[in-house]
């Protein structure tokens, strides 16, 4: 049966079950306590303001309202997050909405349950006195360049759009935190980011000015991150993804009215944590300004359009060694598992 029809008859089967056992306990004021259930979510990479409604809404208790115990873990890349919740490793995770589109279509059992930060905050950072005051001006310059990360796959089609030629950038291959050291000391002169969290963590770590050339205004979109749940578990547990999706919605509600009280939460779970209190509700307050792209401003939380996924779909298949027509957006995404109405009827009922 289509994974589509099976999540359909998962939901029906999972209501029915729930009708036959409040009326065997006397119904919902019989007294008895709800079942909790337990779910094991992982972020993408370090805990960051970007995933201050997760980490706050665990440690202040929102989760548990809704009758979850949610066991939160720190990732090490998108991919990696996508295939410990593809192989059941993980339940749920947050990771890259394109790299997830990649991933489905090698074949990866995942599907995006909710856009988080949906607006794309991919962009080029420069100093502000560099001379680099247009993106055309980006030819002759050189700058590290990390294989995998979002902004280096695209930038490209960011050429493109903007009409200069990509191959006259002088690149060094190296990992993320090379590259972002070799621009704080001057020996690139631009970098690749994103507006919500790097561009804070540069701000900090240089206290200098710098300049921002990000996609979106170049025409360059594609969905950033989002909620992520493995195909298998989708099926077997619907009500238990409706109520995840709940409280994240009040989680997120929770960081928007008051911040400092989230960030507090956020340092009582990651007492480790690299960052300062500043550069998390700057990256939050960064984030919440992503949350709806203008195909899904004025929605409800988390709700994605096909008109969002069609265009990430054609840059991944473009740019991102997606093989054309591989992926549906019906086949990476559904809004039905939202608490909140959308526009939008994607994933058809399933």
């Amino acid at each position: 049966m289509p994974i589509h029809s099976r999540r359909a008859l998962a939901t029906s089967l999972a209501a029915l079950a729930s009708v036959a056992l409040l009326a065997a306990c006397g119904g919902p004021d019989s007294g008895e306590p709800e079942n909790t259930d337990s779910v094991t979510v992982r972020t993408d990479v370090y805990f960051t303001g970007a995933v201050l409604p997760l980490v706050a809404g665990v440690q202040s208790g929102i989760f548990e309202k809704h009758g979850l115990t949610v066991d939160l873990k720190e990732g090490t890349g998108s991919a990696t997050t996508i295939q410990t919740v593809a192989n059941g490793s993980d339940d749920m995770g947050y990771a890259d909405a394109a790299t997830m589109v990649q991933s489905v279509g090698q074949g990866m059992d995942v599907t995006m349950v909710a856009g988080m930060v949906q607006e794309s905050p991919l962009t080029v950072i420069t100093h502000k006195d560099s001379g680099i005051d247009s993106p055309s001006d980006l030819e002759g310059k050189t700058a590290g360049y990390s294989p995998g990360s979002a902004a280096e796959r695209l930038f490209p089609a960011y050429a493109e759009a903007e009409g200069f030629d990509d191959s006259k950038v002088t690149f060094r291959n190296v990992d993320v935190p090379t590259r972002t050291q070799l621009f704080l000391s001057g020996k690139t002169d631009f970098t690749f980011g994103l507006t919500n969290v790097s561009l804070p963590n540069l701000e900090t770590a240089c206290d200098c000015e710098l300049k921002t050339f990000t996609y979106p205004d170049s025409g360059v979109q594609t969905l950033s991150a989002g909620m992520v749940v493995g195909d298998k578990f989708l099926d077997a547990n619907p009500e238990t993804t409706k109520k995840f999706l709940a409280a994240l919605e009040e989680s997120v509600e929770f960081a928007n009215e008051d911040t400092d009280k989230a960030v507090d939460a956020f340092f009582k779970m990651d007492k480790d944590s690299q960052l300062s209190p500043e550069q998390v509700a700057q990256q939050w307050k960064n984030s919440e300004e992503l949350l709806h792209t203008k195909a899904t401003k004025g929605q409800g939380f988390g709700c994605t359009s096909q008109e969002d996924w069609a265009g990430t779909i054609e840059l991944m298949e473009k740019y991102g060694d997606l093989s054309e027509g591989a992926v549906t957006e019906s086949d990476v995404a559904t809004n039905e598992f939202l608490p909140g109405d959308c526009d939008d009827d994607l994933g058809g009922g399933k």
